[in-house]
């Protein structure tokens, strides 16, 4: 083993320490501590990662890619999840909850450097099981219907994966992505079996069920590991798919209406909410949809569009439930007026996220929504790119909708209620990173092209 492969994973090998150290220290040890306890390894892999990301390639083994791609898909993971910890509390999420975290940012790492089926499905259950531990942990009814949902579709989403493997390695002997290139009927069958199994853990319809429910139901890091971490490693992983396999018709139109459908139900469903964490939950919906259809048309800007697109949502997100957990799941629309007096920091973190959502300047969600438009209006998809932009416009709507009203001057006098310091660092980091990407896109712009040379 070589100093090279020995780097390449570490990342990994860090995530599952920070997961082990936590897992130790929960029962003896007050909650600050066990969150810095996963908290340091996560950091070191975000260092490492950012020191070798243009580094030579040492992949540790078959199962694991070690190219940019991978090293970007595993700084989103990681950074996703040291953000998300700093919210994680005992009281939503039990003692566990920096453990249950900290394996699904090494899921999501695994899962963004696959390239062998093994790895793929071992990332996706890693993502998801923590996920519906999370999720259960208040015991509350809401909790309790949120996690029975995502474990239900999940087992479908897994049942259907595990097919396309089969019917992948019945076509080609083998289960690397690069073998499936074969063609003919057996393997453009296990590719329908394995997008469904991705369209599960991704929320297209029909497979969304769970994310609204999940992400209003269950506990705040349970949604922001659901949009910043699994959400990000299922696109990346199907990016690579795409981009390793000569994608049948089955693939690409399986994605295009399973994509569109997502964008007008999401958007839909978004406008007519009234609660903030489903808004979010269905807003998710939408933006898995815009991912969908860009990996349908293919084109050149396909892979660099999936990853600003993908690099855009996860800092909104994190920043958008670090306030969700201050302020409860049951917040409504109402709720959220003059939220920049009585909270200024959370107030401003949620309406920036909200822009960047929505696709408006300076955020970085502006640049990801023209990367977006450009890649669809690039390959002439005409229908796609009109889906795109009225979905686009239905969310221009309702994010504007709870934005305003967190600057609405409240209706009474309103008592400032001080942040955590560790809240405050999770929000200032996220919308530093939405702020200063947008303004000045291109180094995530470099890394995106880099990773696909």
């Amino acid at each position: 083993m070589t100093d090279g492969t020995i780097w390449s994973i570490a990342p990994l090998a860090l995530l599952g320490l920070a997961a082990l150290l936590a897992m130790v220290l929960a029962p003896i040890q007050p909650m600050p501590r066990v969150r810095l306890a996963a908290a340091i390894p996560m950091a070191m892999a975000v260092v490492i990662v950012l020191a070798r990301m243009h580094g030579p390639e040492a992949p540790f083994s078959v199962l694991l890619a070690d190219d940019v791609l991978a090293r970007l898909g595993t700084l989103l993971a990681a950074s996703a999840g040291l953000g998300i910890v700093a919210f994680t509390r005992s009281f939503c999420t039990g003692r566990e909850g920096p453990a249950l975290v900290a394996i699904a940012a090494a899921g999501g790492a695994a899962l963004a450097s696959a390239n062998h089926g093994v790895t793929l499905f071992l990332g996706l259950e890693l993502t998801t099981i923590p996920m519906v531990a999370l999720a259960l942990m208040p015991r509350t009814e809401t909790a309790v219907e949120a996690a029975y949902k995502l474990f239900l579709l999940a087992g479908v989403g897994a049942a259907a994966l595990l097919m396309g493997l089969v019917f992948g390695f019945a076509a080609s002997g083998s289960l690397r992505f690069d073998a499936w290139s074969v063609g003919g009927p057996v393997a453009a069958i296990g590719l329908a079996f394995l997008l469904v199994g991705l369209a599960v853990k991704f929320a297209l319809v029909p497979f969304h069920m769970w994310s609204p429910d999940l992400f209003a139901g269950a506990p705040a890091p349970v949604g922001a590991l659901a949009g910043a971490i699994s959400k990000v490693a299922v696109a990346i992983a199907a990016l690579r798919i795409g981009l390793t396999i000569p994608a049948p018709e089955i693939w690409g139109l399986g994605l295009l209406l399973a994509g569109a459908a997502a964008v007008v139900w999401g958007n839909l469903a978004a406008l007519r909410q009234t609660n903030l964490m489903r808004m979010l939950g269905y807003s998710s919906v939408a933006h898995s949809g815009y991912l969908a259809l860009v990996l349908s048309v293919g084109g050149p800007l396909m892979g660099e569009t999936v990853l600003i697109y993908a690099a855009s949502y996860a800092p909104a997100i994190v920043a958008g439930f670090a306030v969700a957990a201050l302020l409860g799941s049951a917040t409504r629309l109402e709720d959220l007026r003059g939220l920049v007096w009585s909270h200024p920091l959370a107030g401003v973190a949620l309406g920036i996220a909200l822009l960047s959502l929505a696709g408006l300047p300076p955020s970085l969600g502006f640049i990801a929504k023209l990367y977006l438009f450009s890649s669809l209006a690039g390959e002439a998809a005409w229908g796609a790119l009109i889906i795109a932009v009225i979905g686009s416009t239905l969310g221009f709507a309702y994010y504007m909708r709870f934005a305003i009203r967190i600057f609405t001057s409240p209706q009474k006098p309103v008592e400032q209620i001080p942040l955590s310091r560790v809240d405050g660092t999770a929000m200032v980091a996220s919308v530093a990173l939405i702020i200063l990407l947008g303004v000045y896109p291109e180094p995530l712009t470099g890394l995106a092209a880099a990773a696909l040379r």
